[in-house]
């Protein structure tokens, strides 16, 4: 028997339909698979196209995703792991729906055993497949079965389908919008509802605070049919959001007439408008929407008034030819900026002009001013200028001060008139050279002749000057006056003059008073600039080597004019100083600057000019000297007055009425008998009073601080601590107003009368001490004992409050509120 293989065909035909009933069977393990997926799918898309997600608060709905998303990762596990179909199990599907019995198809594949291997054998095995192949023509696939029953045992299926099309029909929204809503992880935007913001916000300069006219407050007053009231200049700033048109409009007050100059500056973004406008005169701010009124605010201005001066006293004048002028200046918002301006009066000496026009040919002198505070309300100045050089020196002139605020509004004084002070000459030739200067002015035609008088006196030059510098400067004088082409000659000329008798009157003094007066400017300079604490320890260290040069010259000029029989100085007897008060002034001055404290050190400053101007060394000293018991009953009050602050500080920790002791907090409770204790020490200051007031006259007010004192202790044993309060603090005035009246009898006692000596030819004069302050009284709080200076402790705080202020100051992110608000602040530290 020949044995015949039926594979190459039959085979074939075979492989075809097993690889397609395998790939049946797979799709159907991968319909299972996706079946717990697509369920998850649809219930969580059925959730979210119905919109119930966006109603929820944000946490629950992104916790609620989670869980789906961890639900649907979970129903994915299956299609990781779906078995692979092999052969064997296609051909065992393709015989049970074929019916083929005794696995005719699966069978195909099977091989003779090689044992019983033999012709025949193989002959009749070839045989059987034949027969068993040759079904191929009857063989049936089966195709994808969904056996929803198998993995669905519940028909989850149905309510998800059922959930799924209700959510598309029915749900609120569109689909991809919700699902958007759905995946948004921060809050959604609010729908915006209609909100009227408005402020006033008057100028910076006048320091009030922004008004919020939508407030509760604002709108109670204008429901009372109030107008609201701001400076001028005042700026209108709105948020309208949510309207659909809004429009803002300013009305004449009282019409519906619009106003046509008022314009806002305005901007909508985002359907927000927002608009800015100044005021500068009455209006109705209209804000509507559409044809609908929104709101409407009536605003009155209060006019900025404009600032008024006057000069408090009579313009004086020193020895050294320095002019002082006190002033006065008031503003309703403060004041910025102080002029005045000089003017040659038409009287001159009791007469009506002048002979000649030569005076008229020089400008008036120039007059500076400076404010202790910026946009101060009540501002009481003093100003010094050294006009000693300035041609008018000597000649009657018309002052006129203006004072202008930040609105720029000027007021202007009354014309006052004086006569200019002029330096006084002690010394022959310098007295001679001014006069003839003086010639120069009022006749500069007479310069020629100016010229022959100065060329008589250097003929002769012994015993007038050492050296040969004047004699020389004398020659370039006259040379000039000469030559001279013209006004500039005889004007220059008039400067070497001028030069030239200070230097004869004064000597090295001159220099020395020049080299302290740029060191003086110097240092204002830096304490206004802010400038850093090494640069201005610096300019301290010069000035106290200059001041020391110059006492030094001070002394040796007048042993010299002492030597030459000569008066040590003209005029009245000036103010002198020790070098070891220099020195404290100098410390406290320094101190001052460290603290941040540049307004007292300013001032400061200014009375260490004054003092160097007119000191004088080798004057008599005069200082008064009052009774020894009235120096004692000064004393007294000085230590009572220390006494009733300490007793009003432990009254303020005493508990208020119906108040019980706990409620002051440990260590500040009342102990038991506390008021009647210090009532009874409120009782031994009023007998001390009472005995102190023996020592001297008639004083009401050491009477009125009495019988305050009594009325404080009755108040004390009442428990009335706001009363005692009171009263205490009407007695401890009582007292300062005392000890200033006691002061000032004690200063008219003292005059005329002549005690201490000179030491190093330095005198005290009689009524002030050399920085013009009451010498008469020992008491601390009016005396020259007063200490000018807070502690150390208080200075310390002073400095790190200001480094906190400019470090803040640096800082990003500041509203213009807080940068203006630190601004002033740091203004009124300067």
């Amino acid at each position: 028997l020949m044995s015949i293989d039926p594979r190459p065909e039959t085979l074939k035909r075979l492989d075809r339909k097993v690889g397609w009933q395998r790939f049946f069977m797979g799709f159907e393990n991968l319909w299972a698979a996706w079946a717990k997926p697509l369920l998850v799918l649809g219930g969580g898309l059925a959730i979210i196209a119905s919109g119930a997600l966006n109603v929820l608060p944000l946490m629950l709905r992104l916790a609620l995703l989670a869980v789906l998303a961890g639900v649907f990762i979970w129903s994915l596990w299956p299609l990781f792991h779906m078995p692979r179909i092999k052969r064997l199990q296609a051909l065992r599907r393709i015989e049970q729906a074929s019916f083929v019995d005794h696995r005719g198809f699966s069978s195909a594949d099977d091989s003779l055993a090689s044992e019983i291997m033999d012709p025949r054998a193989e002959s009749l095995w070839t045989e059987h497949k034949q027969r068993q192949l040759a079904r191929l023509d009857h063989i049936k696939l089966v195709p994808p079965q969904s056996r929803w029953r198998t993995f669905d045992p519940y028909a989850l299926r149905v309510p998800v389908a059922l959930g799924l099309v209700a959510a598309l029909i029915l749900g609120q929204g569109g689909v991809l919008q919700n699902l958007r809503e759905a995946a948004r992880v921060v809050p959604a935007a609010p729908v915006v509802a209609l909100s009227i913001d408005a402020w006033l916000k008057p100028p910076t300069y006048t320091g009030r605070p922004p008004l919020l006219l939508t407030s509760a407050v604002i709108r109670e007053k204008l429901a009372t049919g109030a107008d609201i009231e701001v400076p001028e200049n005042a700026v209108f700033t709105l948020r309208v959001a949510g309207a659909e048109t809004p429009v803002l409009t300013f009305l004449s007050p009282g019409t519906t007439d619009v106003l046509s100059d008022m314009k806002a500056k305005s901007d909508i973004k985002n359907g927000t408008l927002t608009a800015e406008a100044t005021l500068t005169r009455p209006t109705t701010i209209v804000v509507s929407d559409g044809s609908r009124e929104l709101a409407r605010f009536p605003v009155t201005l209060l006019p900025d008034l404009a600032p008024t001066i006057a000069v408090s006293e009579k313009p004086t004048g020193d020895r050294k030819g320095n002019l002082t002028l006190k002033w006065q200046a008031k503003d309703d918002y403060g004041v910025r900026k102080i002029t005045g301006e000089l003017e040659l009066a038409d009287e001159q000496d009791g007469q009506v002009g002048f002979e000649s026009n030569g005076i008229f040919l020089f400008d008036a002198p120039e007059l500076k001013f400076a404010l202790k505070r910026g946009n101060s309300k009540d501002e009481k100045g003093q100003s010094r200028s050294d006009l000693a050089k300035h041609p008018w020196a000597g000649f009657t002139v018309n002052l006129n001060m203006a004072a202008e605020d930040a609105a720029g509004h000027q007021g202007k004084s009354e014309t006052v008139t004086f006569k200019m002070p002029e330096r006084v000459f002690s010394r022959a030739l310098p007295r001679a050279l001014i006069e003839q200067r003086k010639q120069l002015i009022l006749y500069p035609e007479r310069a020629a002749h100016v010229s022959e008088l100065i060329d008589a006196v250097n003929l002769y030059p012994k015993d007038l000057f050492e050296g040969r510098t004047p004699s020389i400067m004398m020659g370039a004088i006259s040379s000039r006056l000469r030559n001279s082409s013209g006004y500039p000659d005889i004007h220059a000329a008039m400067d070497m003059m001028w030069d030239l008798a200070v230097k004869l009157e004064d000597g090295s003094l001159s220099d020395l008073r020049a080299e302290l007066k740029n060191l003086k400017e110097e240092l204002e300079k830096a304490l206004r600039e802010g400038a850093p604490q090494e640069r201005i320890a610096e300019l301290m260290d010069k000035m106290r080597k200059a001041m020391d040069k110059y006492l030094d010259a001070m002394r040796d000029d007048a042993e010299k004019r002492a030597a030459e029989g000569g008066p040590k100085q003209p005029g009245d007897q000036g103010k002198s100083i020790s070098r070891k008060d220099l020195e404290k002034m100098m410390r406290d001055l320094e101190n001052m600057s460290k603290g941040g404290n540049n307004d007292m050190a300013q001032q400061m400053l200014d009375e260490l000019d004054k003092l160097l101007q007119n000191l004088q060394p080798g004057g008599e000293s005069q200082q008064s000297q009052g009774d020894g018991s009235m120096d004692d009953m000064m004393q007294g009050l000085g230590d009572m007055m220390k006494k009733q602050k300490r007793l009003m500080d432990e009254t303020q920790r005493m508990p208020g009425q119906g108040q019980q002791p706990g409620d002051q907090g440990e260590g500040q409770g009342e102990q038991p008998g506390q008021g009647q204790g210090l009532s009874d020490r409120q009782q031994q200051l009023q007998n001390q009073l009472k005995g102190l007031k023996g020592q001297g006259g008639q004083n009401p007010s050491l009477d009125d601080a009495e019988r305050a004192m009594g009325e404080a202790g009755e108040a004390l044993k009442n428990g009335d601590k706001d009363g005692a309060l009171q009263k205490q603090g009407e007695a401890l005035d009582k007292l300062r107003k005392g000890a200033q009246q006691l002061a000032e009898e004690m200063r008219k006692a003292g005059q005329g009368q002549q005690s201490g000596d000179a030491k190093d030819g330095e005198g005290r004069s009689g009524k002030d001490d050399p920085l013009g302050r009451p010498r008469a009284s020992r008491n601390p709080d009016t005396g020259p004992d007063k200490d000018m200076l807070p502690n150390e402790e208080a200075m310390q705080r002073a400095r790190e409050i200001l480094e906190t202020l400019r470090t803040k100051a640096n800082e990003r992110g500041l509203s213009d509120q807080e940068k203006a608000y630190i601004d002033r602040l740091l203004r009124g530290l300067y």
